[in-house]
């Protein structure tokens, strides 16, 4: 009989100071920390060996169905509350995952949630626009983004002519500074979750148009930890390096460290957006299948099934060893595998 073998923890890096800083940040609690972190053999298998694989779980961030964005809406919110709002309106895309975490946090923290989307109700509701509803947001449709604009002021005006305190979170300056300051804070969490498994991190994987990636490179330069930090794509919209480097410097000014970040230290792959944003692609389809399939774990078409296929594509070119580490950051969006539930009944089999 084959006894498993405890790991010998390694002792992290005193992040003491880093966390002090972060605490001088106002925040309101919204999820438990830290997430779970479970390894992956199955799917590193199925890759052809090489590293452990492991997948940091912040798809199980408490509430509202889960995912990244409830760890910056605790800062976000924060600046929010500052202003004693009793109703938060917010202007995003029509299957926004972003619409759902704002609406399930404005829930836990007694406030209203008016939401204008991008793009026309769908006859049939599903997905994020399915839950936005369940969860008691008034949601409103804007045909463009320009209308959007023109809404939330309405919709703010309409607010307080009714005797209520409206925020536009849109407007809200702390957006891309939370992001990074809650990755900066998650990767504190995983090199002390992989120190009790007895290993380091070798690189990082996750979903990033710049914001989250962010906080990872200033956890690069903070923690001691020698590490790679992979972004993956999945819109077109931005020159992620330069706006990845700007909000760690933005960051790192906030939080009171002396610290540049050129954007040339930034990697983010670009070449896995598919069709386009929002546009499920094969690779990230197939990624989607082999988390699914391996490790149960449910990813999404649009975000982190992309990035994934990186993983995925990086892996099996032998990027890497046998004594490397790879962490997938699991960001959520789970409720668009209902949106786009087509490409799963095309794949059943008998």
């Amino acid at each position: 009989m084959n006894v498993p073998v405890k790991p010998t923890p390694l002792t992290p890096p005193d992040f003491t100071a880093i966390r002090e800083a972060i605490a001088r940040v106002p925040r309101v609690k919204l999820i438990e920390r830290p997430t779970p972190i479970t390894e992956a053999p199955n799917l590193a298998k199925a890759l052809g060996g090489g590293p452990r694989v492991f997948i940091k779980r912040d798809d199980l961030t408490s509430i509202g169905l889960g995912g990244n964005k409830l760890r910056n809406l605790e800062f976000r919110l924060a600046r929010s509350m500052a202003e004693n709002p009793d109703t938060v309106i917010v202007g995003l895309d029509l299957q926004s995952n972003s619409a759902r975490q704002t609406t399930a946090a404005c829930n836990k923290l007694g406030l209203r949630t008016i939401l204008v989307l991008e793009g026309n109700r769908p006859n049939i509701v599903q997905g994020n626009l399915l839950m936005d509803y369940l969860l008691g947001a008034e949601v409103h449709f804007a045909p463009s983004r320009g209308e959007q604009r023109r809404m939330l002021d309405d919709l703010a005006d309409k607010v307080r002519a009714e005797g209520g305190r409206p925020h536009i979170l849109n407007d809200n300056p702390m957006f891309d500074v939370a992001s990074a300051i809650a990755y900066l804070e998650t990767t504190l969490e995983v090199i002390e979750q992989l120190a009790a498994e007895g290993v380091s991190p070798t690189v990082f994987y996750m979903s990033s148009s710049g914001k989250g990636q962010a906080g990872i490179v200033l956890a690069q330069h903070l923690t001691g930890v020698k590490f790679a930090m992979h972004g993956v794509t999945a819109t077109d919209e931005f020159h992620v390096p330069s706006r990845t480097a700007a909000i760690a410097n933005e960051t790192a000014q906030a939080l009171g460290l002396d610290l540049t970040i050129s954007e040339d230290e930034i990697v983010n792959f670009a070449d896995f957006v598919g069709p386009g944003y929002g546009k499920p692609s094969d690779a990230g389809n197939e990624a989607v299948r082999l988390f699914a399939r391996t490790e149960g774990v449910i990813l999404d078409p649009i975000y982190t099934g992309k990035a994934a296929a990186g993983l995925v594509a990086h892996m099996r070119e032998g990027r890497f060893g046998p004594d490397d580490v790879v962490v997938f950051v699991h960001t959520g969006g789970v409720p668009a595998n209902f949106t786009w539930n087509e490409l799963w009944l095309d794949d059943r089999r008998p």
